[in-house]
């Protein structure tokens, strides 16, 4: 079987899981139909995305047990059927609350679940280039906004709220489920290419994820994914307001959000490419001073340039961010519970997501500037990049745990 079209089906997967990081665009509608807050017409998108990080704990588990296919077609089926019933919640009474709990449940796991399964297949498909392969697959996530929230605007200006949701449920299910159905792990007697330029490295042994919270490599691992992504976090979520303290008319502060996203997603297959030429650990070191940089020219220059470079610098880390840390994982837990393994470590990223937005919001608001929480944005690159050189695997391993010959897996559909 040709592995290139599995890239390909990942990253058309993740292009249609990312439209959560749409739902700015049912803001609006939300507060004028129904006569709410902005917090609680954003409820919905912040239970949803607390519930990623979940789904992905369980689905890596269900990916080693059932493969990829079954688990990122139960994940596709989540999604578009809570799109769908997010339509009927709107007629509920309470119809802002019952479509936090349906969209909130239904379409977090539902992605949790569908994320995750391609990101194993990739690094197993492509074990000589990991980082690349991850980076091509998880693109999608981050590039969706661009194509998603056009379509998603369209929509609800020409046709309402209700048949919106209607209409991307049914998407999602009649394109999703023939691409789930393409994902599948290699066979036992499957030989990838050698590489062209590869890094010397002793094999890591295959990990279980009781075996892998146990360590402390670990919790160092969970710690600079939390604080690299806690900082991109802090961009992402107020890039337009900080375009507009720049001076920044509306059209170029909306320019400003298409641009991150853009290297949001140039990030993800170029770290993760670096990482596989040089690297993971490296790689993650250059990230975070390359996040630092662009925190710097943020805090010291409102000029439109220095805004466009330095969110750019934070985007693409971020982006980096989402490639290399698979990569990573498997570097030092094994390749065969990569799904499993990753999902844990996936909760750094969740965290990162939690605490990020919640610190430059209350920054600017104690200060009314951007200024402080740039600077806080700096020292905790600088904490990140002070760990970073002892996340690395034991350089010798105990005998009792020295690597045996593995038992040929059965190859899952």
């Amino acid at each position: 079987m040709r592995r290139w079209p599995l890239l390909a089906a990942g990253f058309g997967i993740n292009l249609s899981l990312g439209t959560v990081y749409s739902w700015s665009v049912f803001v609006r509608p939300l507060q004028e139909r129904f006569g709410v807050s902005s917090f609680e017409a954003a409820l919905p998108s912040t239970l949803c995305l607390a519930l990623f990080a979940v789904g992905m704990l369980f689905a890596g588990r269900l990916v080693e047990r059932w493969g990829p296919r079954r688990v990122a077609s139960l994940g596709v089926g989540l999604v578009g059927a809570g799109y769908l019933v997010s339509a009927l919640a709107l007629g509920l009474p309470n119809p802002v609350l019952m479509l936090s709990v349906v969209y909130g449940v239904m379409v977090g796991l539902g992605i949790g679940f569908a994320y995750g399964p391609p990101i194993p297949t990739a690094a197993r498909w492509f074990p000589e280039k990991k980082g690349l392969a991850t980076g091509i697959v998880v693109m999608g996530f981050g590039l969706s906004p661009l194509v998603t929230a056009p379509l998603v605007y369209y929509l609800l200006q020409s046709a309402g709220v209700e048949t919106t949701f209607l209409v991307l449920g049914g998407l999602f299910l009649l394109a999703g489920l023939p691409l789930a159905a393409l994902l599948r792990f290699p066979p036992s007697d499957f030989v990838a290419p050698a590489p062209k330029r590869a890094l010397v490295a002793t094999p890591a042994l295959d990990r279980t994820p009781a075996e892998v919270v146990r360590r402390g490599e670990f919790y160092l691992l969970l710690t600079v994914y939390a604080l690299g992504t806690a900082v991109g976090f802090m961009a992402i979520s107020q890039a337009k307001p900080i375009a507009e303290t720049g001076g920044l008319g509306t059209v170029l502060a909306v320019a400003a959000v298409q641009w991150l996203a853009v290297w949001n997603c140039v990030g993800r297959p170029a770290f993760g490419r670096l990482s596989d030429v040089w690297g993971a650990r490296a790689v993650l070191g250059g990230m975070f001073l390359l996040e630092m940089a662009g925190l710097a020219v943020l805090l010291v220059s409102a000029h439109p340039v220095a805004l466009f470079l330095g969110l750019a610098f934070v985007a693409s880390v971020f982006g980096g961010f989402l490639a290399v840390m698979p990569a990573l994982t498997a570097r030092l837990f094994g390749n065969r519970n990569l799904a499993s393994n990753y999902g844990l470590v996936f909760l750094g990223y969740g965290a990162g997501g939690l605490v990020g937005p919640v610190l430059i919001g209350a920054l600017r608001d104690a200060t009314g500037a951007f200024g402080m929480a740039f600077a806080l944005g700096i020292a905790i690159c600088a904490a990140g990049l002070v760990l970073v050189p002892w996340v690395r695997p034991p350089k010798r391993l105990p005998a009792a745990e020295a690597p045996r010959s593995p038992a040929r897996a059965r190859s899952r559909a």
